[in-house]
Parts: C-alpha cells; sequence; structure tokens
C-alpha cells in the first residue's frame, strides 16, 4: 500500500526525493565532523590517563631585563652546577634564573614534582605537531603521530604522571638518561608500528618534510623507552604519541608542570602562592583541566563560530524546508484523506500510512545520498586514511570505515526522519479531524 501509494503520486514525491537526497548529500559532511568531534572530546579516553586533579601549568615570565652582568651574576649565584649535565651549565648562561625558580617552586611543602617544558601531552595548542613516522625495517608502515619535545633532567614524564609499560626504562630515566638520538613512544604507536608493546630498541624513521628540492627531510631514532597511552590534545582518537628529548629551551620562558602532593588543594594553592626570587613569577597559573579547555577554546574559538554558525544557517534551512516541502504535499492531499475517512478509514491507519511514505521516502533517498557521498569519500582517499592532502594521520574511516559509515548514516537518516516526521504532524491531524465533507471541498 504505502508503495502503491508513493508511485500515484511520483511527481510531488519525486521533488520532495530529490530534495531529501541533496540535503543528505550536504550534510553527511557537516554531520561525520560532528560525529567525531563528539566522539574524541567525550567519549574516547587512554586507559591510564595520568590524573589531573593536582597539576598545575604555569606561564613563567621574567621580571627584570636580561643584561650580561645580571646573567654572569645569576651564573654564579646558582651553586648547584657540581650536579649538572654539561649542557645545563651551558645553559646556566641564560637559564640560570629560571633554574633557580624552578628549584624554589619545587622546595614549597605542597609540591611533589616540577617540570620546565614547551610542550606537554594535552596541551590543546600543540595538537597540530604531527610527523610521519616509521619503522626502519619497514617503511610501508607509516603512520603519522603527534610528536613533542621535551628538555632532558626535567623529570618530565614523573611530573605528568605518565608510567613506563612492563619492560621499558623507569620515568626517572626516560626524563633523565635517554640519548639525543633516542625517542620515547606510547604503547599504541608500539603496536601499530612494530605490532608490539616491547619496542625497546628498535630503530624508526621520522619524516620532518620536505627540502626546497621535494626531497624528504628524515632523521633516525632508537626507541629508548615505551609507555602507556596519553591523550594527546582533547579532541583527539588515537593515541599515537612520540616524544623526543632535547637538550635546551627555545625560549627563557617555558611553561612549568607542577604536580602538587595528594593532601594539596590545587584551588588554594593558586589564590596563595606568591613565590618568586625577583627574576621570575608566574604570568598565568592554571590547574591542568582549567588551562586545556581555555586553550582549546582559544585556538579553536574563530574556527568553531564560523563553522558553528554556517551549521546552524544550514540546518535552519533544512528543517524549514523540509518542514514546508511536507506540509504543501499533505495539504495536497487532504481530498483523499477526507475520501478515505468517508469509507471509514481509522485516523490512526491514515496516519501510519501517511509517516510510512514519509519514511520510505526518506530512507531511499538518504541511501542514495549517501552512496553519493561514499563515492566522493573514496575517490578522494578517506577510505584510506587520507582525510587531509598533506597527513598520513589514520582516521575512523581506515580501520573501522563500514562501521563508522553505517553509524554516521544512521544517525543522519533519524535526523532527517525526525524533521520529516515533525513536518507532516500538523497537516496530516488537521485533515483527518476534518469532517470528510469539509475535505471533499478542500482546495
Amino acid at each position: 500500500m504505502i508503495l502503491k501509494n508513493l508511485w500515484n503520486h511520483k511527481k510531488q514525491n519525486g521533488f520532495v526525493f530529490v530534495e531529501i537526497a541533496l540535503i543528505a548529500v550536504l550534510s553527511f559532511y557537516l554531520l561525520d565532523h560532528i560525529v567525531v568531534w563528539t566522539y574524541g572530546n567525550y567519549f574516547c579516553y587512554a586507559d591510564g590517563e595520568f590524573e589531573k586533579e593536582h597539576l598545575l601549568i604555569g606561564q613563567t615570565a621574567r621580571t627584570t631585563p636580561i643584561t650580561a652582568e645580571a646573567l654572569q651574576t645569576e651564573a654564579e649565584a646558582y651553586s648547584d652546577t657540581a650536579q649538572l649535565k654539561p649542557f645545563e651549565k651551558e645553559a646556566l648562561k641564560t637559564m640560570a634564573s629560571l633554574y633557580a625558580f624552578r628549584d624554589e617552586v619545587r622546595a614549597l611543602p605542597e609540591v611533589q614534582s616540577v617540570c620546565l617544558t614547551h610542550q606537554f601531552v594535552g596541551d590543546g595548542q600543540g595538537r597540530w605537531n604531527y610527523h610521519a613516522l616509521a619503522p626502519e625495517a619497514d617503511t610501508t608502515k607509516t603512520c603519522s603521530a603527534y610528536t613533542e619535545n621535551f628538555c632532558l633532567n626535567e623529570s618530565y614524564f614523573e611530573t605528568l604522571g605518565i608510567t613506563a609499560v612492563e619492560g621499558s626504562p623507569s620515568v626517572e630515566a626516560l626524563s633523565r638518561d635517554i640519548p639525543t638520538d633516542g625517542v620515547v613512544i606510547t604503547r599504541s604507536l608500539a603496536l601499530q608500528l612494530f605490532g608490539t608493546a616491547e619496542a625497546v630498541g628498535r630503530r624508526l624513521i621520522k619524516v620532518q618534510g620536505t627540502d626546497d628540492n621535494g626531497v624528504e627531510i628524515t632523521s633516525h631514532h632508537t626507541v629508548f623507552g615505551v609507555v602507556e597511552d596519553v591523550k594527546p590534545a582533547p579532541h583527539e582518537r588515537y593515541y599515537y604519541v612520540a616524544f623526543f628529548p632535547v637538550t635546551a629551551f627555545a625560549s627563557n620562558t617555558p611553561k612549568m608542570i607542577i604536580r602538587l602532593k595528594p593532601e594539596a588543594d590545587a584551588g588554594e594553592f593558586i589564590a596563595k602562592y606568591k613565590a618568586t626570587n625577583g627574576t621570575y613569577a608566574f604570568a598565568s597559573l592554571k590547574a591542568f583541566n582549567d588551562y586545556q579547555d581555555k586553550s582549546n577554546h582559544v585556538s579553536d574559538h574563530i574556527i568553531i563560530t564560523l563553522l558553528s554558525t554556517l551549521g546552524l544557517l544550514f540546518a535552519l534551512n533544512v528543517v524549514l524546508g523540509t518542514l514546508g516541502t511536507f506540509w504543501l504535499q499533505i495539504r495536497k492531499r487532504t481530498e483523499d484523506i477526507g475520501i478515505m475517512r468517508s469509507f471509514g478509514a481509522k485516523r490512526s491507519h491514515l496516519f501510519w500510512m501517511i509517516w510510512g511514505e514519509g519514511a520510505l521516502l526518506t530512507l531511499l533517498a538518504c541511501i542514495l545520498g549517501q552512496l553519493i557521498w561514499l563515492q566522493f569519500a573514496v575517490n578522494i582517499g578517506l577510505a584510506d586514511g587520507n582525510i587531509r592532502a598533506t597527513s598520513l594521520r589514520e582516521t575512523d574511516w581506515v580501520n573501522t570505515f563500514w562501521l563508522h559509515v553505517l553509524i554516521v548514516c544512521a544517525i543522519q537518516y533519524l535526523l532527517l526522519l525526525a524533521i520529516v516526521t515533525l513536518g507532516m504532524v500538523v497537516p496530516t491531524f488537521r485533515a483527518m479531524y476534518k469532517r470528510p465533507v469539509e475535505a471533499l471541498h478542500h482546495e
């Protein structure tokens, strides 16, 4: 009966079919990104993610100008040089006051550990820092991973609370003893590249880009340690992270990560902290989660605002257009509804018949639109993981391609079906509750 009615009104239904199919094509791209973004932000968490409640992020700031005399005085005043490594002694020429400030904070009774760094996992501002990595033994297993640098001898891993997997050196050794050509990788990245988490001693290649002649710039590294998975940035879905050691800071105002003792209160510590050696202070000091939310919001604010506005306008046009189309279509069928009512058809039977027509029409149109989008996605390489032309990052379109597509298709169909239902409920009930005589005279 439903198919027969659809065919009997093929001219009217043909227009609606094309309209919904076009909406399905255009909305799939937007909906796909919304689904993936939502999954990454709210449902995707690494097992054993480091504890953040007692973690603070401070932005250091120099309070006095740098002069040659000041640098010499600072270096002489920092008396712990005997315990420093050669590169740290060299750094004292410009970083003595910063190290003194770090030690001052570390000595506070509420503080468990301190680390100076320019980057750290979870920092939303560093989320574009990706490089292609591949095992030396098999470069076909290329995988794009989030990469970051950490300064040696800065207690990086233990301060963040990252833990080493079984068989890997301790996090203290990873923060201190790793050679400059070494690398620390997460469990998921080790499994992706080498097929096992026991990857210590394996060799990998890092592709850093291309030179002016188009030749790849590469470097070779030895896996010094493997750590448990951590989430590189709030929106990420894969825990592919590689940590590369450096021997010096890029500037004299790095961030300071502070891990408080379990009994300390982060809010109280931030409110009362006034410690400074006169040369350095905190320009800002925030709890980890507050810093992460703020950095992610600021870096994405313009893009999110633009996409949200465009998405809202598109959704509004879709809803209003679909509502209007089905409203007019059912008003034209008021006479048919009156005839069926005069022959004793029940209102519930009429409603489910009309709703069934709309649901089936929406399903067929969505299938066509989704097939068109699927062809486009496959042709531009989404199914092979090339979500961006310049990136080899793995995405949900790779290992879970069909599951991903089916989930997005189901969500899209349910949303369009809800809009279609909303567009036909009011005119259908108005037509059904007209007296047959009035319905037969309806124009």
